[in-house]
């Protein structure tokens, strides 16, 4: 049996929990999650802390903002007039918000401030500017099929061409200036 290791154009499936600049966890794949190596399809600081391990391998990997999700952009920091902004009466500051991007693009916001004035909503990611810590383990390594890799490839072209609304924490160099539509969740629906 051949034991295969992480390096470009294997499909990679991983669990991992990740932690904040405190040490505190802030998230949990426990369901593996599945990549292409080398695609860009999970963070630059995970691709890159697993390259060579096979099956069965654990890592714990350190990343700096600029491979995690980026540093902490002040202008990403979006004011939002309250008639703009579907339930404005019942949200609050630390919520997390859809909008829709020019592009057709799902973008998540954290609301910061309510007045009645505006709404400052933060698009940056809430772990950008930190170092982060994951703690992986290597569930499967196998080659990919070309329809995997063919498939990556598209995904990876579709990165680079809407880099600006990747969420790694790189905000577009323009700022936006007003969101396109504000999405309303299941639970406003139901609200209204």
């Amino acid at each position: 049996m051949t034991t295969h290791r992480v390096g470009p154009d294997m499909v990679v499936s991983v669990t991992y929990r990740l932690f904040d600049a405190d040490g505190d966890e802030v998230d949990q794949v426990a369901e593996p999650l599945t990549y292409v190596q080398g695609y860009a399809q999970v963070i630059p600081a995970l691709e890159r802390g697993l390259e060579g391990a096979e099956a069965g391998a654990r890592r714990s990997i350190e990343a700096e903002p600029e491979e995690a999700f980026g540093e902490r952009d002040p202008e990403a920091v979006i004011e939002v007039d309250p008639r703009d902004f579907p339930g404005a009466e019942r949200v609050e500051p630390g919520a997390d918000v859809e909008a829709e991007s020019p592009e057709g693009d799902i973008i998540t916001f954290t609301v910061v401030e309510v007045a009645p004035e505006r709404i400052l909503i933060d698009r940056n990611h809430p772990l950008a500017g930190q170092r982060v810590r994951f703690e992986a383990e290597v569930v499967a390594v196998r080659p990919a099929t070309d329809e995997e890799l063919d498939l990556a490839m598209t995904e990876a072209d579709e990165h680079i061409a809407y880099e600006s609304t990747i969420v790694y924490g790189n905000p577009s160099p323009e700022p936006q200036s007003e969101l396109i539509q504000l999405r309303h969740s299941a639970d406003d629906e139901e609200a209204s």
